[in-house]
């Protein structure tokens, strides 16, 4: 019976260390300053991390900014190639750690440096690029869909079917820009 009681207290003992770890694993990806070290941690660790980071895209833990953690684990994700996290990625996309509006606008090496899940989805790779061209014709805000073109031309080496994705972009993005400039030249008295 003493035995029992002893393994019972050590166990409990272990989970709360490791929530407590857990914990500081989830304040600490929320925490610009300490987040790469977390990112490191996470790395190092391998896979068996990404249940546990997969739970916070869905539950985040008390007292930590979910905005900020969701940066954080989409960096994590980037560095592990999680292909499990997709979705959270995709979701959110247009994630930018200044909250810039014109982020898209700069250079490449800004724009992943900026958007983690952009980064993340590139780093993944071609399957990643895949989920990204299938949820790019759903519901989507724009700057989620140019968030989402961006990632596919960074893959589009390992997409087979980026070329047909990518001229159907350029086509709409056409059709776009024809109909406004009817609507100026409408504006203006022009027919």
């Amino acid at each position: 019976m003493q035995r029992l009681m002893i393994a019972l207290v050590l166990s409990c003992a272990v989970a709360s260390a490791m929530n407590a770890h857990d914990r500081s694993l989830a304040r600490r990806l929320a925490d610009p300053k300490a987040r790469q070290s977390a990112v490191n941690e996470v790395e190092k660790a391998g896979s068996k991390k990404i249940p546990l980071l997969l739970s916070w895209t869905r539950h985040p833990p008390a007292r930590v900014n979910a905005l900020s953690l969701n940066i954080g684990l989409a960096d994590a994700f980037g560095a592990l190639k999680a292909k499990e996290a997709v979705p959270f990625l995709i979701k959110n996309i247009s994630l930018d750690r200044t909250g810039a509006l014109d982020t898209l606008m700069r250079s490449e090496d800004v724009i992943e440096s900026q958007m983690p899940s952009v980064a993340a989805l590139i780093r993944i790779g071609g399957s990643a690029s895949d989920a990204v061209m299938r949820a790019c014709w759903g519901p989507m805000t724009s700057e989620d869909r140019l968030a989402a073109i961006f990632v596919v031309s960074r893959s589009a080496k390992e997409i087979p079917d980026a070329r047909g994705f990518l001229n159907v972009a350029i086509a709409y993005a056409r059709m776009q820009h024809d109909l406004a400039e009817r609507g100026l030249k409408r504006l203006q008295g022009r027919p």
